[in-house]
């Protein structure tokens, strides 16, 4: 594959699929489609699936992508599948799935917590991957193994359907409890939780070329032969691939319905009670940050404007909140700070109109961003490079806000996108090329966004605000 060629990036989110088609010399987004999956439903509470058809809708965008590339799909020369992680599939020895996936959030396997912990000294999230797993071994007792059932992840499907291999990287498979440097499953883990390791899949590193796309596939969705697949990693690192932040003192800032913390180590870093954790990159570097609950999806609930753009202009017009904010939209928090129980607030004298409250939320996003990167500095993580990506850098205003509550400026790239950072890990691995070389050729910055100096002191004040209320809460240490 040469300088010339194309690499595709596939992104499998909870609402849809988007496939990219990226030059592998430039960078130049050549052909883009989105295919829209099925909403998630809950049949009962704590629960949340969604209908089998990742597979079938990536064929449908890949499909869409080739008819717009037209010959230039010749050029075509490997791909690579990013998702959420922690959803998972029952299959059948084949991949072909044979129930619903089990989204990330899906809690039904809850009640092997407590079994699996007192059995490996190890605690155990309710919405842990492994008590899916354990769920999904308990309703098929006596599967698994030679002939029997295997449970993937949601991208792990795609893989299979695309090459007939059943494979799974160690990025999205990180939260089952894996050894990501050894590429092994969590035999005493599994065991406790009744899941048999020959129901789960090959574990390989992220980059890794797991094979081609079958001929028969190729000819359906119109690619060429010998098209490489590359093992992925989760969203949010394809998300930090996408923003360039891969070499030691960059982070980026993954702002989508939740908010996700990256940044570059040479070791692993873990810390605050799990809240931080690490995947392993493919050049060996460890990527430590964490995921907040907080998010862009806290404007879309109960109480969100019906118009978005013009909130943001109301907002720019208030300036920052005279409000407390911790913007959750439901129960618990993951990061900067662990805390199950943990619940939104708002703090401050009177109510606030709904323009009022929808800056609230702006600022309150941003502060939480700026405590999560003083939570990584502390653990040595630096940041002298900060980069912004998903869709809430579609708001001008936000990002601005998030700058000035930072007090430095923050980049955003051309494409802020998973499917694009899947892209670059495509065409690191099939050119030979580390990632951080192939970041930097192929990631470009859109915008440098400075932060406001009006707004600059008073959100410093609403940071001490924030901070202040966390630990009177009991919810943040003296760490930070």
């Amino acid at each position: 594959m040469t300088g010339d060629g194309l690499v595709l990036g596939v992104d499998v989110a909870t609402a849809a699929v988007r496939v990219l088609a990226v030059a592998v010399g430039t960078g130049d987004v050549v052909a883009t489609a989105q295919a829209p999956l099925p909403a998630p439903a809950s049949p009962r509470p704590g629960e949340q699936e969604q209908p089998p058809v990742h597979a079938d809708v990536v064929r449908a965008a890949v499909r869409a992508v080739t008819a717009d590339l037209g010959p230039r799909a010749a050029a075509v020369g490997a791909l690579a599948v990013t998702a959420t992680s922690g959803s998972v599939v029952p299959t059948g020895p084949d991949g072909t799935p044979v129930g619903a996936a089990l989204l990330y959030a899906d809690r039904r396997g809850a009640a092997a917590a407590e079994r699996v912990a007192a059995a490996t000294g190890r605690p155990v999230g309710a919405a842990s991957t492994l008590l899916r797993l354990a769920w999904l071994a308990a309703q098929d007792a006596g599967g698994g193994g030679a002939g029997g059932r295997r449970y993937l992840h949601v991208p792990d499907v795609v893989v299979a359907d695309l090459t007939g291999r059943l494979v799974t990287d160690t990025s999205h498979a990180l939260k089952a409890g894996i050894d990501p440097v050894a590429a092994r499953w969590p035999a005493a883990q599994l065991a406790a939780a009744g899941v048999p390791v020959a129901a789960l899949p090959e574990l390989v590193h992220p980059g890794t070329v797991v094979g081609e796309v079958r001929p028969a596939v190729a000819a359906d969705l119109g690619l060429p032969p010998g098209v490489r697949v590359v093992a992925g990693m989760t969203d949010g690192c394809t998300a930090q691939l996408a923003a360039g932040a891969v070499a030691p003192g960059r982070t980026a800032g993954v702002l989508g319905t939740t908010l996700v913390l990256k940044g570059v180590a040479d070791a692993e870093v873990t810390g605050f009670g799990g809240a931080v954790y690490s995947h392993l990159a493919p050049d060996g570097r460890w990527w430590p940050g964490g995921a907040s609950n907080a998010g862009a999806g806290v404007l879309t609930g109960d109480g969100g404007p019906p118009d978005l753009a013009a909130a943001d202009a109301d907002a720019a017009r208030l300036g920052p909140s005279p409000w407390t904010v911790y913007p959750l939209p439901g129960t618990g928090e993951r990061f900067p700070f662990a805390r199950p129980d943990a619940t939104g607030f708002l703090v401050g004298g009177g109510s606030p109109s709904p323009a009022e409250l929808h800056r609230a939320r702006l600022d309150g996003v941003a502060l939480v961003e700026r405590l999560g990167l003083e939570r990584l500095a502390a653990l040595g993580i630096a940041s002298a490079d900060h980069r912004v990506v998903g869709g809430g850098t579609r708001s001008a205003v936000w990002t601005t806000i998030r700058a000035s509550a930072l007090n430095r400026p923050v980049s955003r790239p051309a494409e802020p996108s998973s499917a694009f950072g899947a892209a670059v890990l495509a065409a690191a691995a099939v050119t030979g090329t580390p990632p951080v070389d192939a970041a930097d050729a192929m990631v470009r910055r859109a915008a440098v966004v400075d932060p406001d100096p009006a707004q600059v002191g008073p959100l410093e004040e609403g940071y001490r605000r924030l901070a202040g209320e966390l630990r009177r809460r009991g919810w943040l240490d003296d760490e930070t």
